[in-house]
């Protein structure tokens, strides 16, 4: 009320007063009245909102709209105005719109309620998608429709829509779809790039939509000087390195924001934790280049004060802190840090590892490092079920502690069985039996194995051995081990025994003590344990019968796989993996025992072929292994489907066989292609591959199929 009491009024004040109430929007009706020279002020107040209820919406949940119209402050309390029907309408339409139903219908009633209150029913017909029925773009020269239209995930209606929703409109996945387009110019040197509108145009019943883009994409720009200024603490030829590398290129921005991260990351790994590092373009229209130029602020070089880490409720810290290579009180390095991390990933205790670095308040050059882990299963017991072509179903179990009593100790006691095996282990491991990380451990194995189950000559071996193992740490990703033992191998003939193995018995007998020594080195860099996408792997291992045992022969194999990704996203990557294996005699033996000798064909070797079908054959024509296996396998691996991690599909070329000594040739290698298909389930990838040999021969065992579940490539 602008007026006072004792104010003098005229009309022109009671009329300034009347709108000033008016305005408030809280009043249907106000009378001004005089009784003597009291002012008396008549109100008819408009209701307040006691509810709005909604239905009818089946595609947007009732929270989500109540909580739009809270944001549009359409809520319950408020004073009803007749133009709030207009507004719930419009705000719920836009709702819908943005999800690309244009059709939508929104009817609304109002409903009196004692106490001057109204209730508000909403009542929605949610209409039907509008659908994409064209997307031009105007103004492209340098690529193509088809190229700009891929980029987008909005698609005019075909034949793929009745499979996924990427024609039906919304407006958030323009506006994402409009970023592809641009970063991919940007990208790719037009750094004058313009879209110039974007015109969304809805047919008269609402159900289509049509979709114009005019875009400008300027010349290409490619990069000129490149400079760097500032603050340079480590070797400039370090940094120059780096940023030198895209000077004469077609301008990227991807590609410029990238190396800006390698030089902050280069500072980061030599102690300059908080340094900036601003690349700034600056272009030349005369000439179309971009010179850039690197600010560097380095700031101090930064110090770890303390190393903690969180959630380890079993686990003891001396176990974690062993792993770090970053150490307190160092130069803080990024390098070192990330090593840390990776190698508390790879004990296997933990489900997640994360890191964060934090600056120590009231100083600028200290920092702490916090590890956050959460302690996993460390399998204390699991069971395996399975299948695999040539020993078909499989079975076992184990009782199995990668972190006895929270020490970093392995213990482990289990059993399998197969068609053609029965094993039972026990180990027991201490990876730091010293603070170098030597390892010493100790195991006992026992196995029946009837190799006539799994396609190959009938005999029979039962093992007994007793080992000592040791390994010692080349670098976080290499290892070199020992394995020193002793074991009991009994050979027993079938009934159907064929010459070969006759003529071993004979020469050889049928009970052998072995001394054993077990060299191995592994150098692994793969990123994945099942699904790799990146890095690579050897595997280098010598088995050698000592002095004093009944047979006197060696083995040597290598194996190596490889994986590369082909695009930024590493949907597709290229595969290559390679088996060697050597097996002889010496001393006093002749003859190579049978269960040393190398088999080929089938899952894991050269798929398309009868498992362990390759190679030299006995009398009776069955497989009878060879001293040397040579297998390689090449691989295109492509997603099957978007948003499924856990499918992998590949193309496959393999090539391999097995020889007697001195009889490897080159036109007696088989060759295969075909189609692979695994899904991780949890107990291990469900494999099916389908596959064609490209050489065989007509003695060769062939099969289009293979399955395997539980055991990976």
């Amino acid at each position: 009320m602008p007026l006072q009491v004792g104010d003098e009024v005229d009309q022109r004040a009671l009329a300034a007063a009347t709108r000033s109430l008016f305005k408030s929007g809280y009043f249907e009706d106000i009378s001004l009245q005089r009784d003597d020279s009291v002012l008396v002020i008549k109100l008819k107040e408009r209701p307040a909102i006691a509810s709005i209820s909604l239905s009818g919406n089946k595609i947007i949940g009732t929270e989500q709209l109540q909580g739009a119209l809270k944001s549009a402050k359409l809520i319950e309390g408020e004073i009803f105005q007749q133009s709030t029907l207009a507004q719930i309408e419009l705000e719920l339409e836009r709702q819908y719109n943005a999800m690309g139903r244009y059709s939508v219908l929104v009817e609304t009633r109002v409903q009196e309620l004692e106490e001057n209150r109204v209730g508000l029913e909403v009542e929605i017909n949610e209409g039907v998608n509008s659908i994409i029925s064209q997307i031009n773009i105007i103004g492209n020269n340098q690529y193509s429709d088809s190229q700009l239209l891929d980029l987008m995930s909005l698609r005019a209606d075909g034949f793929w829509s009745l499979f996924s929703k990427s024609s039906q409109y919304s407006r958030e996945k323009l506006t994402a779809d409009l970023e592809n387009i641009r970063s991919h110019y940007l990208d790719r040197g037009h750094v004058l790039f313009n879209i110039e509108s974007t015109q969304v145009a809805i047919a008269a019943d609402k159900t289509q939509v049509f979709i114009t883009i005019n875009i400008n994409e300027g010349p290409e720009f490619r990069v000129g000087e490149v400079n760097i200024s500032g603050d340079v603490p480590v070797a400039e030829e370090q940094v120059r390195k780096l940023v030198s590398a895209i000077q004469g290129n077609v301008f990227s921005r991807y590609e410029l924001m990238n190396v800006g991260q390698e030089v902050k990351q280069l500072l980061g790994d030599n102690g300059f934790a908080f340094a900036e590092v601003q690349p700034v373009p600056l272009v030349n229209n005369e000439d179309s280049t971009v010179d850039l130029q690197f600010l560097i602020r380095s700031g101090k070089r930064t110090y770890v004060r303390r190393i903690n880490f969180n959630g380890n409720t079993r686990t003891v810290d001396d176990v974690l802190r062993r792993e770090m290579r970053q150490m307190e009180g160092g130069v803080a390095s990024f390098a070192d840090i990330r090593a840390s991390r990776l190698r508390l990933q790879r004990l296997g205790y933990f489900s997640s590892v994360n890191v964060n670095t934090k600056p120590v308040a009231g100083t600028d050059d200290m920092l702490d490092v916090e590890f956050d882990v959460v302690e996993g299963l460390t399998a204390d017991w699991s069971i395996m079920l399975g299948y695999t072509d040539g020993e078909g179903a499989f079975w076992g179990g184990s009782i199995n502690q990668n972190n006895f009593l929270g020490t970093g100790n392995k213990l482990e006691a289990s059993l399998s069985s197969s068609a053609s095996t029965q094993e039972y282990n026990f180990s027991y491991l201490n990876p730091y039996y010293t603070v170098n990380g030597v390892s010493l451990g100790v195991d006992v194995t026992y196995q029946q194995r009837d190799y006539s189950e799994i396609d190959v000559s009938s005999y029979a071996t039962d093992r007994v051995g007793l080992g000592m193992q040791f390994g010692y740490p080349l670098s976080d990703n290499a290892n070199l081990s020992f394995n020193l033992g002793y074991e009991q191998i009994d050979l027993t003939l079938g009934s159907s025994a064929t010459k070969e193995l006759k003529d071993f018995e004979k020469a050889e007998g049928s009970e052998f003590g072995q001394y054993k020594a077990n060299i191995s080195y592994k150098d692994n860099s793969l990123n994945d344990f099942w699904y790799p996408t990146e890095g690579r792997s050897h595997n280098l291992s010598l088995f050698l019968a000592l002095p004093g045992s009944d047979l006197n022969y060696y083995q040597a194999k290598y194996n190596y796989r490889y994986f590369t990704p082909l695009d930024n996203s590493a949907n597709y990557i290229a595969s290559f993996g390679a088996q060697l294996g050597y097996t002889d005699t010496f001393g006093s033996s002749t003859l190579t025992p049978p269960f040393a000798n190398y088999y080929a064909g089938g899952f894991g070797s050269v798929r398309g072929f009868g498992h362990n079908s390759l190679g030299p054959k006995a009398s009776d024509d069955s497989p009878m292994g060879g001293q040397i296996l040579t297998t390689a396998t090449g691989e295109w691996i492509f997603p099957l489907l978007d948003d499924m991690p856990s499918v992998r599909t590949m193309l496959f070329v393999d090539v391999g066989n097995v020889f007697e000594q001195g009889g490897f040739a080159v036109d007696k290698l088989r060759a295969s292609t075909g189609f692979s298909l695994a899904w991780l389930t949890p107990v291990g990838p469900l494999t099916l591959v389908m596959a064609q040999p490209l050489v065989s021969e007509s003695i060769d065992s062939t099969t289009s199929t293979h399955i395997t579940l539980g055991r990976s490539y």
